[in-house]
Formats: structure tokens, sequence, C-alpha cells
């Protein structure tokens, strides 16, 4: 039985794979440059790609939540990065991942931490993929 492997990829790898898997079309200035806007829309694009997030669910809140809240519209964007960060600490949890997936990952990202974070991720999607190609003809 074959089991999931974590080699760390280079920038040109996750660049290509994400061009190739039609996840994001990024380019190396963007992994330069990080913005959060940018980091958190590629993260919810590998989430979305892997079934462990659904569209319709970004940043829906339960209204029992919001009634507790006294100006909910200021917070919609705070609801939709926590949303984002559990269920991103969910995926690199059960990855294995040998760092630690934090808050300030999403906020103020660094380039070499999300470079590790998306290889898991991608070596996941690569590995997913390869299974599931075994499977089809059956």
């Amino acid at each position: 039985m074959s089991s999931f492997d974590y080699p760390i990829l280079s920038r040109s790898d996750i660049i290509s794979i994400l061009a190739e898997s039609q996840i994001a079309a990024v380019t190396d200035n963007d992994f330069k440059n990080i913005k959060p806007d940018f980091i958190s829309n590629l993260y919810t694009r590998l989430l979305i790609y892997l079934d462990a997030l659904n569209e319709e669910d970004q940043g829906q809140v339960e209204f029992s939540a919001l009634e507790q809240i006294e100006n909910p519209d200021l917070l919609i964007g705070s609801f939709q990065v926590m949303n984002l960060y559990c269920r991103l600490r969910e995926v690199m949890a059960s990855l294995n991942c040998p760092m630690q997936f934090n808050l300030r990952d999403l906020i103020k990202p660094d380039p070499r931490r999300t470079e590790h974070f998306l290889s898991g991720i991608l070596n996941f999607c690569l590995y997913k993929e390869t299974k599931m190609n075994l499977l089809r003809p059956i």
C-alpha cells in the first residue's frame, strides 16, 4: 500500500501545477510580493478543488451567531478569514504538515511558509488524482 509523500516543491513547480490543474494562473512575482487577498483567494481555490470547501458556504454565518453581534456587516470579512483559517488548519493537520499553520499565514503571509503549505496541498492533490485515476477503470 502506498502512502502520501510530502516533498517540498519549488516555486516554478507550484506555478506549473496550479496552471496545469486550472486552479489558478499565478506568476513568480505573485509569490515575491504576496498579498493577503491573493493568498486567501488561492487557498480558497485549492480547498474548493479538493472538495474541502463549498463555494456556497464561504463567509456564511448562522443567524443565531449574527444575533449576538451588534454590527455584523462590519465583520463579514473577518468571518470569511476565520472560516478559511479553520478549514486550512484542518486540512494541514490531516496532511501531517510538519509546520503549524497559523492565522498570520493568511493575514501577513511569508513566501517561504506559503510555498511550504502550498507544496503540501498540491502534493496531496497530485496523490489524490493519481489514486482516482487508478480507480476509474473499476
